[in-house]
């Protein structure tokens, strides 16, 4: 695995942030601030990639740290809200009625969609690179293979707590606060439909992950310049 320069995706993703929330502001100025939730959500997004420098960091310092162990399951807890930002889409379809008017698409609604779009890009933005970089820890210690078993893992859990999240309006800080809840809601989301929905979400997030890692590690030959012939 090729190891980034964490730093500078951190400003990367700081000022993908900046930009994000800059356009929030046009948006509402122009039309109102029924989407500040989405500055919420983006905070629980950043989340686990913080959990992820603190580990790539403690790491680097000290392979063994038993500290590694807490910051992997905090990383865990927060990593579905990265993924989860996507189904605010669903904000457009309850708002339809202010969007068409007449059977006429308003300009809100693309100003809006374009909006939530790009605070979905942010959001996976951070959740990827935050497992890239928890992948990146477990490769050194366990191989390559170890690892992206540990992607497929969080990926299906990642999927799942993207099902409890939207069908189920868990919170991540319920783990803590609520168990009983969170018990019965896990055992309530044992159905077809529930595995189908994780199931899918999870394929969803390994196809990214995967096209992410590839243009990430890719390796062009020695004179990349030139084209074969």
């Amino acid at each position: 695995m090729k190891e980034l320069n964490y730093p500078k995706v951190f400003l990367l993703l700081a000022g993908l942030t900046l930009a994000t929330l800059a356009v929030y502001g046009i948006v509402s100025l122009r039309t109102d601030d029924h989407y500040k939730f989405l500055i919420w959500n983006l905070f629980l997004a950043w989340l686990p990639f913080l959990f992820s420098l603190a580990a790539h960091a403690l790491y680097k310092r000290d392979s063994h740290s038993l500290l590694l162990l807490p910051l992997g399951a905090a990383w865990l807890v927060f990593f579905p809200n990265a993924p989860y930002i996507m189904t605010d889409l669903l904000h457009l379809t309850i708002r339809s009625g202010i969007y068409i008017v007449g059977g006429v698409v308003q300009s809100r609604f693309w100003y809006d969609l374009t909006m939530l779009l790009l605070f979905t890009w942010t959001a996976w933005l951070t959740g990827f690179f935050s497992l890239y970089q928890f992948q990146t820890v477990i490769w050194r210690k366990g191989g390559l293979l170890v690892s992206w078993l540990f992607v497929l893992a969080a990926c299906v859990l990642g999927g799942y707590g993207v099902l409890l999240g939207r069908v189920y309006r868990l919170n991540s800080w319920d783990v803590l606060t609520d168990r009983d809840r969170l018990y019965q809601l896990m055992l309530d989301s044992v159905n077809r439909q529930s595995v189908f929905f994780t199931l899918f979400i999870a394929f969803v997030l390994l196809v990214i992950y995967t096209t992410l890692y590839s243009l990430l590690n890719a390796r062009g030959s020695r004179d990349g310049s030139r084209w074969s012939r």
